[in-house]
């Protein structure tokens, strides 16, 4: 077995795995003193409870990769440090998020650099873009530190393009603690070389999501306003892999992939590339396609379809050789869990320093070259309590966003300025 390759579990071949994974929780139950938010019952939000949403979103693979078990991108690698680190702060309590029981920030974003040569359509720092980077390395390893006292299973380096940056990108994973989270880096495949590739995975990177949003060379290249994105994309693939870093797609599922009747060859190619996971994402009223036709953004059909073909993939012994797919718009439905921003599972920071709930929300809670991260996340906490089963935020937010940059107001929008808005959120979704 090559280590650096991609393994499925799915159906029979996971039952050995699920088992041993069963057994290890015993020592979590038996050291409650390390452990104090390590729950049982489905009534407290429990392993019990986080093994029937597992169910019910059709999570039913996972990824072995160099002796490393990767369920999703909400968790670390297992067996860790991070894992245990993650279950001592309720990071297994899923639908206890907003309780005591978890304070685990699931995934924190943050975008290192404002540069980039793509013009991507769909660019949630499309109104942040510079040549210039506002945010000194060491303010980014301080909100590092503070993210990792508050509780964070994944710390992702996001952009801009994070490997415009590099010389600070090693700075900034050589000088972190991975006992505490796992890091991750969110790049379109731009300027990654195999020494490069290596040498983040000897500073410590655990994990690299390439761009990659169409199997067709010129669909991908128009939609990242880059000749050549798909072929950089492809290759950053292949050289994270060989270097012994664990690699997943972040795709944009557009209506001209779905309609062009090309989204089989493009599992086809996933399969290829030996990619661990593929993060289905929508295109969202946000940065670039915050003033764009709303016919960008898919209708019902084309939900469903993606829905159905999720399902498959996931579940399907057709499909056990295929990677794991994680689908946030459906998981996150208001009749699954719920969007999860804010902290309750994910959080972005921007280029500019902007706190922000989601990145599909260009709302500032506050600025980390201003205030501390600790008492800008409170702040944010406190705005949304607990899951919000309510169509997504950034969708019914969107036209009052859309009023106020016009208005002359700058992006992202104060909270205080929406904060009305997001209280009417929060009471419709209770």
């Amino acid at each position: 077995m090559n280590k650096n390759e991609a393994y499925y579990y799915s159906c029979r071949k996971s039952v050995p795995v699920k088992l041993k994974f069963r057994i290890s929780l015993l020592k979590y139950f038996l050291q409650r003193n390390k452990y104090p938010l390590f729950v049982i019952k489905s009534s407290q939000g429990g392993v019990l409870n986080t093994n029937k949403i597992q169910k019910k979103l059709h999570i039913c693979k996972f990824v072995r990769h160099n002796n490393k078990i990767y369920f999703s991108l909400t968790v670390p690698h297992w067996p860790s440090k991070a894992f245990d680190n993650m279950v001592a702060n309720g990071g297994l309590n899923i639908s206890a998020a907003g309780t005591h029981l978890k304070i685990q920030i699931d995934n924190a974003i943050l975008a290192i650099t404002s540069r980039c040569n793509y013009k991507c359509r769909h660019c949630y720092e499309h109104f942040n873009l510079s040549d210039t980077d506002a945010v000194p390395v060491s303010v980014w390893k301080k909100v590092i530190s503070d993210l990792q006292q508050t509780g964070v299973s994944i710390i992702t380096l996001s952009g801009g393009e994070p490997m415009l940056r590099f010389d600070e990108l090693l700075e900034m994973l050589s000088s972190s603690d991975r006992s505490l989270s796992d890091f991750h880096i969110h790049t379109s495949g731009y300027g990654v070389t195999p020494d490069k590739a290596a040498a983040l995975k000897k500073a410590g990177l655990q994990a690299a999501g390439i761009g990659l949003d169409d199997v067709s060379t010129e669909r991908h290249d128009a939609f990242r306003g880059f000749d050549g994105a798909y072929e950089q994309a492809v290759k950053a693939i292949r050289y994270f892999r060989e270097a012994g870093v664990f690699t997943y797609v972040n795709t944009c599922v557009t209506k001209e992939l779905i309609r062009s009747g090309d989204l089989y060859s493009y599992l086809r190619l996933l399969k290829e590339l030996n990619v661990g996971l593929a993060r289905w994402l929508e295109p969202r009223p946000c940065g670039a396609y915050l003033d764009g036709d709303e016919s960008a953004f898919l209708d019902e059909e084309e939900s469903k379809i993606l829905t159905g073909l999720y399902f498959k993939l996931n579940t399907s012994a057709e499909y056990k050789d295929h990677p794991l797919i994680i689908y946030e718009a459906w998981s996150e439905a208001p009749e699954n869990m719920g969007c999860m921003m804010a902290g309750l599972s994910i959080i972005h920071i921007d280029s500019r320093g902007n706190v922000e709930p989601c990145v599909f929300v260009p709302i500032t809670f506050g600025n980390i070259m201003e205030e501390n991260f600790s008492d800008i996340f409170k702040r944010m906490r406190a705005s949304v309590p607990s899951p919000l089963h309510t169509k997504c935020p950034s969708v019914q937010l969107n036209q009052k966003i859309r009023k106020m940059k016009e208005t002359g107001i700058s992006l992202p929008v104060p909270f205080y300025k929406m904060e009305e808005d997001f209280i009417s959120l929060v009471h419709e979704a209770e």
